[in-house]
């Protein structure tokens, strides 16, 4: 009879324990769900951006602008490696357990 009280304590700790964790995971399902979709929204919008830095590319090497056609091959670079680590974050939030479980 001692250790009842103890071990009533510990059931109802471990029981509330459990019951939160469920609860914590759904809500970190959804935010997930969440990332993966503000993760291609954002991954649509680079290549947007990275297709008007091509066409303004072009249009200065066209026009023989060879500073402009500098200043945007640079940012083209920049845009495109900030492309290829979105679609990391993307490939990556797909491999994740986790996510895989609520599908």
């Amino acid at each position: 009879m001692r250790y009842l009280k103890h071990f009533a304590g510990f059931a109802l700790a471990a029981g509330m324990l459990v019951g939160t964790a469920g609860a914590q995971d759904w809500g970190y399902r959804a935010y997930q769900r969440q990332d993966v979709r503000n993760d291609y929204a954002r991954v649509a919008a680079m290549r947007d951006h990275i297709a008007r830095d091509r066409a303004r590319l072009n249009e200065d090497i066209r026009c023989g602008r060879q500073a402009a056609a500098a200043r945007d091959a640079a940012d083209l670079a920049r845009d495109q490696r900030a492309l290829q680590y979105q679609l990391r974050d993307v490939r990556h939030d797909q491999s994740t357990p986790r996510y895989n479980s609520w599908r």
